[in-house]
């Protein structure tokens, strides 16, 4: 159990635990006796998140990233305009992996509102296969953190800054996506 939830990251939890007495760590004749086995990786990243902005600003809609340890992605979202101006959303997602590795992806599109033609919904799906993602995943160990920006009418180039500094240390950025 010692194992599982350190897996999770949870090792504190599991020596408050085992100094409890409420679960049993592992004897030296048990641990001597079971062959190694590989580290378990975590088997996916999904960021799932609804979107709304504040100060009247009438779009909503939602996003999702899905990343796997084989270095596939999916990147998908809708956005709709329910009012009369126009908006351009810019979308970012920045996946870090604990080696220091950071995956854009990133979405810019335009949403029609009442007073000029063309689709009130913008709409992305972006899939693909990044060796360097699972090169990353299996040098982390699975570990990641991530943050996701969305905004209308703003530089995405300014977006993508400000998510990969939210992500805490990079050493290296990688856009995939964008």
């Amino acid at each position: 159990m010692e194992r599982i939830l350190k897996r999770r990251g949870a090792a504190a939890l599991a020596t408050a635990l085992l100094a409890a007495g409420t679960i049993a760590g592992p004897t030296a004749a048990v641990a001597a006796s079971v062959p190694s086995s590989p580290t378990i990786l975590p088997t996916q990243v999904v960021i799932n998140h609804n979107v709304t902005f504040s100060g009247g600003v009438p779009v909503g809609g939602w996003y999702s990233l899905s990343v796997f340890p084989g270095g596939s992605f999916n990147y998908s979202g809708h956005m709709h305009d329910s009012g009369a101006p126009s908006y351009n959303l810019a979308g970012v997602c920045v996946v870090r992996f604990n080696n220091g590795t950071a995956f854009v992806f990133q979405t810019a599109g335009r949403m029609h509102g009442t007073f000029e033609s063309g689709s009130r919904d913008y709409n992305w799906n972006s899939n693909g296969t990044n060796q360097s993602i699972r090169d990353a995943w299996q040098a982390s160990g699975g570990g990641w953190n991530a943050s996701c920006n969305s905004k209308v009418n703003a530089d995405i180039g300014a977006l993508v800054n400000s998510t990969v500094q939210a992500v805490g240390y990079v050493a290296q950025v990688i856009a995939v996506v964008g």
